[in-house]
């Protein structure tokens, strides 16, 4: 007693079925393997004589967007705080408190020579020493866009000198 004709193609069906889903699954296993968590390097000031500048970058993940193009959009109305830098952080240690322009400008003004954390809408933070350097600060660039898996993307700061 054989098979009939509809019970094969049953069983080619769901063997086809069987092998997209292993696949797939050994695909999302091989890209997860590979992915890790990006860590920031800590206790490390970036040093400029000024802080002023532009905020940039994209609010989303884009894999593909080169860094020139997710720099030249700017952020509209950002909120930069500038706090004392301190350990353990105390978030009542505001220093000053600016808004970017519609071109994503910003300026600090005059800043006494010290150590600061500089947080950007409540989410990206850097830490900045504000010191007499060889060179001036002509201005900063600050890409604010999401790190991705790999650990490439945004999370820049750029300083320009004179």
């Amino acid at each position: 007693m054989g098979m009939s004709n509809t019970a094969r193609m049953r069983i080619r069906s769901v063997s086809s079925r069987m092998k997209v889903a292993l696949v797939a699954a050994a695909l999302a296993l091989l890209f997860a393997s590979n992915t890790r968590a990006c860590s920031l390097a800590v206790g490390y000031f970036y040093q400029v004589t000024a802080l002023k500048g532009q905020v940039v970058g994209t609010h989303t993940h884009i894999a593909l967007l080169p860094r020139w193009l997710r720099q030249s959009i700017p952020r509209k109305h950002a909120k930069l705080k500038l706090y004392d830098y301190e350990q353990p952080w105390d978030d009542t240690s505001v220093v000053k408190t600016v808004e970017t322009d519609d071109q994503g400008n910003f300026d600090f003004g005059p800043l006494k020579i010290g150590h600061y954390m500089l947080r950007i809408d409540d989410n990206d933070i850097f830490d900045v020493e504000v010191k007499d350097l060889p060179r001036t600060t002509e201005s900063v660039t600050i890409d604010v866009s999401p790190i991705q898996p790999d650990c490439t993307g945004g999370h820049e700061f750029i300083v320009r000198t004179k």
